[in-house]
């Protein structure tokens, strides 16, 4: 690589996502889901695609670059070889033979001086994007949903695996509702006929339904009172949920979705984020997989706690 590369890469990588292998980060996850019962395993496995569609979306500029840059390589060694195929006498075997010395010439290039080329065609391409406001300005409202979808499958997961739950387990509504914050909550005192009229008076396998009906859990306090009281001595599943990142997770998503990312009063108060008021919020690239590995752990844990419940 030339020396002035790892600085453009530096550059480059503060707006677009070069992806790590989202499937090492989704193995505990992966290697869960198969022993789990239906329902819980279609929530795990819609969970674990919901994040990597999330580093796909995000991982689009680079891919397209990449495969832009390899295109052209790759066009450059075949196109030489159909040229030296044309002094073969028999013109049927002249495609197949450049095609195979191409892929073999290719393949080497690859492996020796090529790889190099390639990197920095491709960081050259992503740093061009890079000097165009217009691509910058999408990159960086890209980055920012990804920041809101993880804060979804997030919300989804917890929301899920709590209906799928408590309609399994009622029992477990005893130890929930135990907690003052839960039962104030989800408003539990009195049921009205209409409401039990409408589960045909059986709440016995609607209670996570009807429970979720009253209170969404559409904030970190809520996820937290809600399977903290569940799963009281789940010391993993506590630290995952007490994990300051889901807190700036959702944070960010309020401030992407309700004020579109200009920072206010309410979001510094919040995060103790230094960003002046009435700023942008960028988020780099590098960010938005921290946080969505903070939400893969916090939902293979919810995941595991439910599925031992059950």
């Amino acid at each position: 690589m030339t020396e002035a590369a790892p600085n453009i890469a530096n550059v480059v990588r503060n707006v677009f996502l070069v992806p790590h292998e989202f499937s090492k980060s989704a193995k505990p996850l992966t290697d869960l889901a198969p022993s789990l019962p239906d329902g819980l395993r279609q929530i795990a496995l819609a969970f674990s695609d919901s994040l990597h569609g999330v580093i796909r979306t995000l991982s689009i500029p680079f891919h397209y670059s990449y495969s832009e840059v390899h295109s052209l390589h790759w066009q450059r060694f075949l196109m030489a070889e159909r040229i030296r195929a044309r002094g073969i006498e028999n013109e049927k075997e002249r495609e197949p033979t450049a095609l195979k010395i191409a892929k073999e010439k290719f393949a080497e290039y690859l492996q020796g001086e090529g790889r190099e080329v390639l990197i920095d065609d491709v960081l050259a391409r992503l740093k061009a994007l890079h000097d165009e406001s217009e691509s910058l300005a999408a990159a960086r409202e890209l980055t920012r949903q990804g920041v809101v979808l993880v804060w979804s499958a997030v919300e989804v997961l917890a929301r899920d695996s709590f209906v799928f739950l408590l309609n399994r387990r009622p029992i477990l509504a005893e130890q929930l509702l135990a907690e003052q914050a839960n039962r104030k909550r989800f408003s539990v005192d009195r049921i009205d006929w209409q409401t039990l009229a409408a589960y045909g008076y059986d709440l016995s396998e609607n209670l996570g339904t009807f429970l979720i009906s009253k209170a969404d859990l559409t904030n970190v306090p809520a996820i937290r009172d809600a399977y903290g009281a569940l799963f009281p001595t789940a010391v993993e599943l506590g630290s995952r949920l007490a994990d300051r990142r889901l807190w700036d997770l959702c944070q960010k998503r309020n401030l992407i979705v309700h004020r579109r990312g200009i920072v206010d009063q309410q979001y510094l108060t919040n995060t103790g984020d230094t960003l002046p008021l009435g700023a942008d919020l960028w988020i780099n690239p590098n960010e938005v997989e921290d946080l969505l590995e903070a939400g893969l752990y916090i939902g293979t844990e919810i995941i595991s706690e439910v599925a031992n419940a059950n």
